[in-house]
């Protein structure tokens, strides 16, 4: 299911559509595959897992991916943001998703080295943000592909955000038809990337 990312990097006002979540999916299984190993060392019982997001804007394009635990409330999420004119032909949203990924694998890519030197692995969604070598707090800008993607990471659990949206989506007919709404007109905008790149550094 698809998780809507609230805090965007621009100040610019307008309505959003959350990415589908097929193609959200497929984005968790291909950061399962590349970092099959950190999340093994993170911790079988419960298993460590990954959860995407994100949302289309007039301008903006922003993805989410988070590392989580049941019965853990923190996580560590780490958030792409890419400027977007619909008007242009390039580059295409399709791009601008696929190097928001790849910035998104970079990220997460120094978090488990960090957790690696460290041996923190185990502990690793208790860790203080901190004290993570380099990591970006607020939108910091980072060259994928030569072309400028900005990141920033957080705390935030979104799938306890997401329950609470759920119960209020099943108890309010009219917010549950516009969430539809909002994923239809979504999937609509693009072709689904097939992540041929691999998301590591």
């Amino acid at each position: 299911m698809s998780e809507k990312v609230d805090e965007r990097r621009k100040s610019t006002g307008g309505r959003s559509s959350e990415l589908p979540s097929d193609y959200l999916r497929m984005t968790e299984e291909v950061f399962t595959s590349n970092f099959s190993d950190a999340l093994e060392k993170c911790g079988k019982s419960p298993p460590s897992q990954f959860s995407a997001g994100g949302d289309i804007y007039s301008d903006e394009v922003i993805v989410r991916m988070s590392l989580l635990q049941d019965k853990k409330l923190a996580g560590i999420s780490v958030y792409a943001s890419s400027d977007f004119d619909p008007k242009a032909s390039a580059p295409t949203i399709e791009t601008l998703l696929s190097l928001c990924v790849d910035a998104l694998g970079q990220v997460f890519q120094g978090v488990f080295d960090w957790a690696e030197k460290e041996g923190q692995f185990s502990q690793l969604l208790e860790a203080n943000l901190v004290d993570l070598d380099d990591l970006p707090l607020v939108w910091t800008p980072i060259e994928v592909e030569k072309r400028k993607t900005f990141v920033r990471v957080d705390k935030a659990n979104p799938v306890l955000d997401q329950a609470a949206d759920d119960w209020l989506a099943k108890n309010d007919p009219e917010l549950k038809k516009q969430s539809q709404k909002e994923e239809q007109d979504a999937a609509g905008l693009f072709v689904l990337p097939t992540h041929k790149a691999s998301p590591k550094k």
